[in-house]
């Protein structure tokens, strides 16, 4: 064999199908521990506390980076191992269906227990069933996006040719749909009509409000190999870039507060800064994770390795168990006046180490029973066991990046 034989980098595993790929474990521990950040803050925060909700202009984050990466992961999935339509459905739809309705009855249960008063039992079901009780909502919307997966699938691979053209018109949308929302309101005529339809389209629990984060996600594992370099080889310009935009982002809502709209307006979910903003933490983020995949590729298992994996095995229990460990701290909290005015800010702090700690300890409980996929989701502990890793440790140091997910899907 050859000198250049012999140091010439194997292929990398994702050529031969698809990975398990690592720098999206610490992408859903950051994330998870954001959504748990959002709520502590929103739950005991003033309607008139201008640093609480300058918090939650950048918390409100979380919630797409959720949509884009459940998008690229199962995108991902389509394009290395092609699954017929009715197959994917199965597996796509079951596994976000069967913990919704489990943790629907277990909330619907909670809301019976605690109620003050007589409550209209079945249509509170009905309603929390059909739209989702609080943070499950996310489910709902998900299980839309995997209804119209294989037709984002089949877009993706027509359009290869176009996939800038078809970013441009997707955010563009977006940003005329925010803009409607946020800065008109009309009240009479084609105008007041055309408004109606924009807030219908951007319900949080319908599908066409997150069409952006659909499209970013599937043209993301669709030029996998390419985001995957640029990623590995910037990561802090990437994240400077970020930072850039995050402070933006700050400043429209302190120009907001300046002009007169009131801190929940300023930092409306539904206007077109923030979709920048959430483009922008999805690919910081993203990098994040990368440079942690890298550098723990180089080197022995850590304690913090180890905690990051522990985290992205329990990130789907987390998210669908800490409003119920949220709702319980909150009542003790506020039984004892610490939700005041002058005071959130303790309460926030309280309700965020104690629904991480609690949740913890609830999901840790709960990856240990049988009925681990129906109450935490996803178990990738099995996935990162039958799947090649990447970054994997023997090639990480040598800049290998995956194979694109193009080549797969022509």
């Amino acid at each position: 064999m050859s000198a250049g034989a012999a140091t010439a980098p194997p292929a990398a595993p994702a050529a031969q199908g698809r990975v398990y790929l690592r720098e999206f474990d610490l992408y859903r521990v950051i994330a998870c521990v954001g959504v748990v950040a959002q709520h502590s803050v929103l739950w005991p925060v003033p309607s008139g506390s201008e640093i609480g909700f300058s918090l939650v202009m950048v918390l409100h984050a979380t919630r797409e980076l959720f949509f884009f990466l459940s998008v690229l992961v199962a995108c991902y999935s389509q394009f290395r191992s092609p699954r017929p339509v009715v197959a994917m459905w199965a597996r796509r739809i079951g596994m976000v269906l069967v913990p919704y309705l489990a943790w629907t009855l277990i909330y619907f249960g909670y809301e019976v227990a605690s109620s003050h008063g007589p409550l209209p039992l079945w249509p509170t079901f009905v309603s929390d069933l059909l739209n989702g009780y609080y943070q499950l909502y996310f489910l709902v919307v998900l299980l839309q996006i995997y209804v119209v997966l294989p037709g984002v699938v089949w877009v993706v691979r027509r359009t290869r040719r176009y996939h800038v053209a078809v970013f441009a018109l997707s955010l563009l949308l977006q940003l005329a749909m925010m803009t409607i929302s946020h800065y008109f309101f009309w009240h009479t005529g084609a105008p007041h009509a055309l408004r109606t339809v924009d807030l219908v389209l951007i319900d949080p629990r319908y599908v066409m409000g997150t069409q952006l984060y659909i499209v970013a996600g599937a043209l993301a594992a669709y030029h996998l190999a390419d985001i995957q370099g640029l990623m590995e080889r910037h990561a802090r310009r990437v994240l400077w870039a970020v930072a850039a935009i995050g402070a933006a982002t700050e400043g429209y809502y302190a120009y907001g507060l300046s002009i007169g709209n009131t801190p929940g307006h300023a930092s409306d979910l539904f206007q077109p800064v923030a979709v920048l903003w959430f483009l922008a933490a999805c690919a910081g983020v993203w990098a994040i994770g990368c440079r942690w995949a890298q550098r723990a590729a180089t080197r022995g298992p850590s304690p913090w390795d180890r905690a990051v994996t522990w985290g992205a095995d329990a990130s789907g229990g987390t998210y669908l168990a800490h409003v119920l460990v949220l709702q319980l701290i909150f009542s003790g909290l506020a039984s004892t006046g610490i939700t005041g005015r002058t005071t959130w800010g303790v309460a926030s702090a309280i309700l965020f180490v104690g629904t991480l700690a609690g949740t913890g300890l609830v999901v840790s409980v709960l990856m240990r029973t049988p009925l681990r996929w129906v109450l935490t989701g996803p178990v990738r502990s099995a996935e990162r066991a039958r799947l090649p890793i990447y970054p994997a440790a023997a090639r990480a140091a040598e800049g290998m990046t995956v194979a694109p997910a193009s080549a797969m899907a022509r």
